[in-house]
């Protein structure tokens, strides 16, 4: 399932994506802004990495991530955050979609990665808060919540690096889609 542009250690992959649009208010301003967020649909892979035989000298190579690692078939949906890599066309797509979707470091993910920033203001909106707290821009508590979360499906493979990986968020089947 390789997608138009490699991406070194990626750990997820799918035959096709969603770009998710939601609000959510900024903790800065306190105003709401327009987030984004990525989600794979189910049979999409995750990267199983066997730590133990993970080869430093391997790390060079960025094809090469110590031969004991497998693909693994997820038969569900899946948000992802705190996105470290992403291939040229599905970076292009986001930033066309908000500017404001850029590369950022944070105090709860010093790694620089992907991250909305308040339309008004500015201020960065760590992705712990959007998907990981009730009523987080992607963790809605109920389905009317959930309805107000667009997904656009993008009919192409996709390849990605995150180190957030939400596996069947609640409300996923309320999510309008187009």
């Amino acid at each position: 399932m390789p997608a138009n542009t490699p991406i070194s250690h990626a750990n997820v992959r799918s035959q096709l994506y969603y770009v998710a649009h939601a609000a959510a208010p900024c903790p800065s301003c306190g105003h709401p802004t327009r987030v984004l967020a990525l989600a794979v649909p189910p049979a999409h892979e995750t990267l199983d990495v066997d730590i133990e035989d993970f080869d430093i000298e391997a790390e060079s190579d960025p094809g090469d991530r110590g031969g004991a690692d497998s693909w693994q078939r997820a038969d569900a949906n899946a948000f992802l955050f705190y996105v470290l890599r992403l291939p040229d066309d599905v970076r292009h797509r986001m930033q066309q979609l908000s500017p404001n979707y850029r590369l950022a470091q944070s105090a709860a993910h010093p790694s620089l990665h992907w991250a909305n920033h308040c339309e008004r203001c500015g201020a960065q909106l760590d992705d712990h808060d959007l998907h990981c707290e009730p009523d987080g821009g992607f963790m809605p508590s109920s389905p009317a919540a959930a309805a107000d979360i667009h997904l656009l499906q993008i009919s192409e493979p996709f390849l990605a690096d995150a180190a957030g990986y939400a596996v069947e968020p609640e409300f996923f089947g309320f999510m309008r889609r187009s």
